[in-house]
């Protein structure tokens, strides 16, 4: 997903963050410590049952 501290998002507009995050179900643009979270996650003993997976962490943009 989006990630808002990234060098490419740098010169995107705050108001175009905002528009994301209102498209969004949890109404928020994804952070690091989101996509940290995640590794965390699939790097720990709790998803050792979880083969092959590609995991989105974009707060469900692309869910709508």
């Amino acid at each position: 997903g989006l990630l808002k501290v990234t060098d490419a998002s740098a010169a995107t507009p705050d108001e175009v963050f905002e528009a994301i995050a209102q498209m969004t179900p949890l109404q928020k643009v994804t952070t690091v410590q989101d996509f940290a979270d995640a590794v965390v996650f699939f790097a720990s003993d709790a998803s050792r049952a979880i083969t092959g997976q590609n995991l989105t962490v974009d707060g469900g943009l692309t869910f709508n």
